[in-house]
This record gives C-alpha cells, sequence and structure tokens, in this order.
C-alpha cells in the first residue's frame, strides 16, 4: 500500500513541476541568413534585380519570416526589412510556433516595417496549437493543455492591443491543417471518430469530412477572439481538389467565407506541379493570392519548390506568375525570408 501510495505521489509531484511550464514549444527554426561576402555587390544587386522584375505585376509581393531562425544570430529588424525592399517584397507574414514569440523582436520588427509602409500578418500553424492529452488520466488533469487557436487569438489580440498606432498587426493567418489531428491533440471532441484521418476515412461525413468540419469551428472561434483584427485562412492545395473528388464535403475557398480571405498553399516542387495543383482554388475564387514554400537547394522529399540555382529559381517563380496571372491568382508569397538570403548568397 505504501508502495502504491508513494509511486502516486511521486507522479503528482512530477507533473506538479510539469505544470509551471504551460507555454506552447517553439519549433525547430529554419537557419538563418546572415550577411556574407560569398558574392560580389554587382552579383548580389543583379540576381536582386531579377526576381524584383519578375514579381513587378502582382498587386500583393508577400514574404515569409520566422523570427525563431534569428534568435541565434540576430539580424535586426532593419536589416531584415532592407532585405525585403531590395528584394520588391511588399508584404511581411511572420510565422510564430508559439505564444512566447509575442515580445520584443517582434514588436520590433513591427515597427521597423511601419517605418517602411510595410504591413506585417502573423502566420499560425493549426498544428501547432492543438490539445494535447499525454500520460493516464490523473497526470493528464495535472498537465498543462498548450493553447488552442481561440486561446491564442486571445493572446495576439492583446498583444496587438499593446503596440503603437502605427506598429500595428495587419492581420492572422492560420495554415489549415487537420490532416495532423489525431485523438491526443482535439479528434476526441467528435463522437463517433474511428480513425482520425486516414486514407480510408474519405467521404462525406466521414472521420476525415469531421475533421475538417471541427478545424473551421475553431477557425470561427478564432476570428471572434481577434476583437476585429483580419483573419485569413493558408489553404493546402489538395484539400479543393479533394472536394471534387467528392472525398470531402467542404474544403473550397467558398467553405470559408465566414471567417476570411484564403490563401493557396502550393504543395508541388516543380513549376509545372505548382499550376496544375493550385489551378482549381485560383479558378474557383478571383483575387487569390498563392504560398510557395522553398526547398533547401534541390530537394525533393518535401512539398516545396526546388531549384539548382538563383537563376534556375527566378525562372521557375517567372513561370508561375505568368501562367497563374491567368488564373486570378493576384499575388504570391515566398517562404521563408532565410533561404532566400543564402540562395542569393550562392557562388555560381
Amino acid at each position: 500500500m505504501n508502495m502504491k501510495f508513494s509511486a502516486l505521489l511521486c507522479a503528482f509531484c512530477t507533473a506538479l513541476l510539469l505544470c509551471g511550464c504551460n507555454s506552447t514549444p517553439l519549433r525547430q527554426a529554419e537557419r538563418a541568413m546572415v550577411p556574407a561576402d560569398q558574392v560580389t555587390k554587382e552579383l548580389f544587386a543583379r540576381r536582386a534585380a531579377a526576381l524584383r522584375a519578375v514579381l513587378s505585376p502582382l498587386r500583393l509581393r508577400g514574404v515569409g519570416i520566422k523570427l525563431s531562425s534569428y534568435s541565434h544570430r540576430v539580424l535586426p529588424g532593419k536589416e531584415i526589412i532592407n532585405m525585403v525592399k531590395l528584394l520588391g517584397f511588399n508584404r511581411i507574414y511572420c510565422y510564430i510556433s508559439s505564444e512566447t514569440e509575442l515580445g520584443d523582436e517582434l514588436k520590433d520588427l513591427l515597427l521597423n516595417a511601419s517605418s517602411a509602409n510595410i504591413p506585417v500578418e502573423l502566420v499560425i500553424r493549426q498544428g501547432d496549437f492543438k490539445r494535447r492529452l499525454r500520460g493516464n488520466a490523473l497526470v493528464r488533469l495535472l498537465l498543462p493543455q498548450f493553447r488552442t487557436l481561440p486561446d491564442l487569438a486571445l493572446d495576439i489580440a492583446d498583444f496587438n492591443d499593446s503596440l503603437p498606432s502605427k506598429g500595428k498587426l495587419a492581420g492572422v493567418t492560420v495554415r489549415f491543417e487537420p490532416h495532423l489531428l489525431t485523438y491526443a491533440n482535439g479528434a476526441d471532441k467528435i463522437p463517433g471518430l474511428k480513425y482520425a484521418w486516414d486514407i480510408d476515412s474519405f467521404g462525406p461525413g466521414l472521420d476525415n469530412d469531421q475533421l475538417v468540419w471541427l478545424s473551421i469551428e475553431l477557425l470561427k472561434q478564432m476570428k471572434d477572439n481577434l476583437k476585429g483584427m483580419p483573419l485569413a485562412v493558408e489553404l493546402p492545395d489538395f484539400y479543393p481538389v479533394l472536394v471534387a473528388d467528392k472525398k470531402l464535403s467542404k474544403g473550397r475557398i467558398s467553405d470559408f467565407s465566414a471567417v476570411g480571405k484564403v490563401i493557396i498553399q502550393c504543395s508541388g516542387n516543380k513549376p509545372t506541379e505548382l499550376v496544375k495543383m493550385s489551378r482549381a482554388a485560383l479558378s474557383e475564387s478571383p483575387d487569390t493570392a498563392v504560398v510557395i514554400p522553398l526547398a533547401d537547394h534541390t530537394s525533393v522529399r518535401t512539398g516545396a519548390l526546388r531549384r539548382r540555382n538563383w537563376s534556375d529559381f527566378v525562372r521557375a517563380v517567372d513561370f508561375f506568375v505568368t501562367s497563374a496571372r491567368k488564373n486570378n491568382c493576384s499575388g504570391v508569397i515566398l517562404r521563408p525570408l532565410s533561404e532566400l538570403g543564402f540562395m542569393l548568397l550562392e557562388q555560381e
């Protein structure tokens, strides 16, 4: 009996210690771009000018930034803004993976961006802010539950209220990721759910469909908590395709009308794939922007644009912009800035 009590007491004390760490953990950041002398100033300027020319026909020319990338090699806000302007971008999408990033570094970026008349929008991955169930029933009650999207919205609204009038956030975008939900992080709220997201769970009313419904409801709750701040959805390009194939009942751009504007995230790694996968969504709604993640050099293992060198990258973006503008594409968001920086500094 005493041994059982001791084990229970030990578990209780451990849980109490863990309760003090109730912040959403930071995700591992990409490497940060730092100034270097690998290329001449003339080549650097020529490369930047080539990208500016390709992006210039677009009204929205966005770039994704992760401040956590610069946590060990600080690149001041002014230098980030100078790089953004040099490359021809006119809007910054700042990705955060924890509410702890709502602090001084973000404020510094916002103030510097405001001075340059460049709006800054926060971007949140749905997969970073979800309920987490761990351990047995007793321990689970004592462990902290990380913030969900509606909880995070309150933190963002409070942070935005604390900023000066000329340094406010331009909005918030959520990367839609119901395919990442499991029983242990929110899917348990759906009665009768059998598999969570599974290849055998496609079909109107089945598990995958219900996870999409649940995620849309969370986005609506988040919108209500943002105190009037614009909310947008970064929608992976395969969701409209799944709806067209009658595997899901929701996932079109029009299904998010109660939330806000939709931005399409491309999942291909070649220019032709980017155009093909985004065409269904772009044809549905005019004035839609597209997110193009950048692969690390020639990587083919992720849904991100690969390239051989800077010239190849610029040609790929030019091909996409020329093709996608015929399908109502209003803008492109390239991410991350750190990868662009490394590409700029590569030797030919």
